[in-house]
């Protein structure tokens, strides 16, 4: 099972690498099988793009969060990337420079990174009546902690 899960993840990555590229990098890389088709991930920021070192240690689930359900207030340890597969995901940061801290609202088709471990504590929550569901890449290296929760303000 994990076997398969970092096989999904490393292959996620290499999809989301190609569909960062310039379109002249695009044009000179292999063409596509026919019936394939590729389409870039996009964040509230606009297209997703990240650099990371190796040796890299990939984790991940994708998670479901049921009408009104929440995770808690927790850190990323590592930098971490969520797709929103389906309904709208309410991220609340706690703190973070402008435009991070507050109230981000991403909906099914997008996507966005925490930088991880820098003290950006936040609680991802669902606020309609629908399930949201999502996937989560935790990209670190061996031995890094997961992620971490923080226990509510009394």
């Amino acid at each position: 099972m994990i076997t398969k899960t970092l096989i999904a993840a490393a292959a996620s990555l290499l999809v989301i690498g190609f569909a960062g590229l310039p379109a002249e990098a695009q044009d000179q890389k292999a063409a596509e099988p026919k019936g394939v088709k590729v389409k870039g991930l996009v964040t509230s920021l606009g297209g997703f793009s990240a650099t990371v070192s190796t040796p890299l240690f990939v984790t991940g689930a994708t998670v479901e969060l049921e009408p009104g359900g929440q995770t808690g207030r927790q850190e990323f340890r590592v930098p971490t990337y969520i797709y929103v597969i389906e309904g709208v995901l309410i991220t609340e940061y706690e703190a973070g420079p402008i435009g991070i801290k507050g109230t981000q609202y991403h909906a099914a088709g997008q996507s966005f990174m925490d930088n991880g471990g820098v003290g950006w504590w936040h609680n991802l929550t669902n606020r309609s009546d629908k399930p949201v569901k999502y996937l989560m890449l935790h990209l670190g290296y061996p031995g890094r902690p997961d992620p971490i929760q923080k226990p509510d303000k009394d």
